[in-house]
């Protein structure tokens, strides 16, 4: 099968990283003001200083902590139609997460998000056919702190019949979102066997797990929804300037994540994440669309296939703050090279620019044109004897057409790309179609997006246990303001 790939490291080289970070653990340590994620840590058989927070974990329990998790997760849907297996053959797509800002639908000015803003973008997600799940892509700063998160998660699962993927910040939280969830498939057991969400939770770089958000992934490990350790560190500032350093602090957040879920309950389904990056030497800004990115995440990709864990690694992002040729080239750039990675679940980050600080409907419109390009190019070609086509070549024979050939008609769907919003026409028939650029036919099919279509609604029963479920969290969170 010509199937292009890459491999990145050697072997011993893998095994470098690896030991690295096991000493990162066992020498260095974690940090965490969790004493129930501490308590787990020395019941397990870590080093555990109380006076610090901070403890340090043997190699041993890494080990038995891989040998526990999952190297199969997976995710289910409102919609059957749209659950998937991460099983480390073939990508799936995301967008963004938890962007403050969107532009406006409109007029394109960046402006803060709302609840509204995040059930249409979630509707356009639910339509494009290369989304396979969505994060909480812009925030509802609509609404007040304490109920964001609950409302953000239910606008999405209103508004889409694929897997949803929210945060939490501390365990209460995660148990409401686990109770809403379980209310749309009939059980916290039947959630177990169908878990329509996971959740994202973000170790502190470098090697720290806040109190809130680590307890929170521990309610979701043990209902048995998935949690994604998405490690964010940025080279030069939350880790080493090298790259490799920051690929041994991702890797070492994440190993250490998986082992206080392992020990908390063991089985539960851990997909290790990561959303790495790079300090800009001259403002020491983030750089979501450098190309360092992608040598990082490859690195962590051979890493993810080492361990035989699913994963979800961020690409298809850009610094521009408009959906331009910066946007498009950084995206391109960042997708392929995880793409042509072995064993990639998840790629997240389409639809952001901006740094992924603002969200842009038509760039998410533009990245899934993208990745369906990429993926293609990615597929390759299997070398058989119908592809190598000699028995139509001896027929047509030199000067001949190839068109009204049945060969010709089997495999056009199969063989050659066809873009749905990419311009391929002559320039005399683009004038004509009105001269429109990329990200104004982007505009015009979010439009049409969200004038038909229309995604299936949650049933009336499940939406009275949903509001009850909302009244009463909206009754303990609220009062504490």
């Amino acid at each position: 099968m010509g199937n292009p790939s890459i491999s990145f490291l050697a072997k011993d080289e893998i095994e470098d990283i690896h030991n690295a970070s096991l000493e990162v653990l066992e020498n260095t340590g974690i940090r965490t003001a969790s004493k129930e994620a501490i308590d787990i840590l020395r019941q397990a058989g870590a080093n555990v200083d109380y006076a610090k927070n901070q403890a340090t974990i043997p190699r041993n329990l890494v080990e038995e902590a891989l040998r526990r998790a999952p190297k199969t997760i997976k995710l289910c849907a409102r919609d059957p139609k749209y659950d998937f297996v991460l099983n480390k053959k073939e990508p799936h797509f995301t967008t963004s997460g938890f962007a403050p800002y969107i532009t406006d639908w409109e007029t394109g000015e960046r402006r803060l998000s709302t609840s509204e803003d995040l059930a249409r973008w979630i509707r356009v997600v639910d339509y494009l056919n290369n989304l396979h799940l969505t994060w909480m892509s812009v925030v509802a700063n609509d609404v007040p702190a304490p109920m964001r998160g609950l409302i953000e998660l239910v606008t999405a699962l209103r508004n889409t019949g694929k897997h949803v993927e929210p945060e939490a910040f501390d365990a209460r939280e995660a148990q409401y979102e686990i109770e809403i969830a379980a209310a749309i498939v009939g059980g916290k057991e039947q959630l177990k066997k169908r878990p329509i969400i996971s959740a994202i939770q973000s170790p502190i770089s470098p090697l720290r797990y806040e109190k809130g958000s680590i307890e929170a992934a521990i309610e979701f490990a043990k209902a048995g929804v998935p949690v994604v350790s998405l490690t964010m560190p940025l080279a030069g500032e939350t880790s080493p300037v090298t790259l490799l350093g920051t690929a041994v602090i991702t890797n070492a957040e994440n190993l250490g994540n998986l082992v206080i879920l392992q020990f908390a309950s063991p089985g539960a389904p851990v997909i290790y994440g990561a959303s790495s990056t790079v300090a800009s030497p001259r403002t020491g800004a983030c750089m979501i669309g450098a190309p360092e990115r992608s040598m990082i995440h490859m690195a962590l990709a051979e890493l993810t296939h080492y361990y035989e864990l699913p994963c979800m690694l961020a690409g298809g992002n850009s610094d521009s703050k408009t959906p331009d040729m910066q946007a498009g080239f950084e995206k391109a750039m960042t997708l392929t090279t995880l793409i042509l990675m072995r064993g990639v679940d998840i790629v997240d980050g389409l639809g952001a620019i901006d740094s992924a600080n603002t969200m842009c409907p038509e760039a998410l419109v533009i990245d899934n044109e993208i990745a369906s390009g990429v993926m293609r190019a990615c597929r390759g070609f299997e070398v058989n004897d119908d592809n190598l086509a000699l028995d139509v070549i001896h027929e047509v024979g030199p000067g001949g057409i190839f068109l009204g050939q049945k060969h010709t008609l089997k495999h056009y769907k199969t063989e050659i790309w066809l873009p749905e919003i990419s311009d391929k026409n002559t320039y005399e028939t683009w004038q004509k179609m009105g001269s429109k650029p990329m990200d104004k036919v982007a505009k015009e099919k979010v439009k049409e997006i969200l004038a038909t279509h229309k995604p299936a609604p949650i049933s009336e029963d499940v939406e009275k246990e949903i509001s009850q479920i909302l009244n009463r969290a909206e009754a303990e969170f609220l009062k504490k303001l």
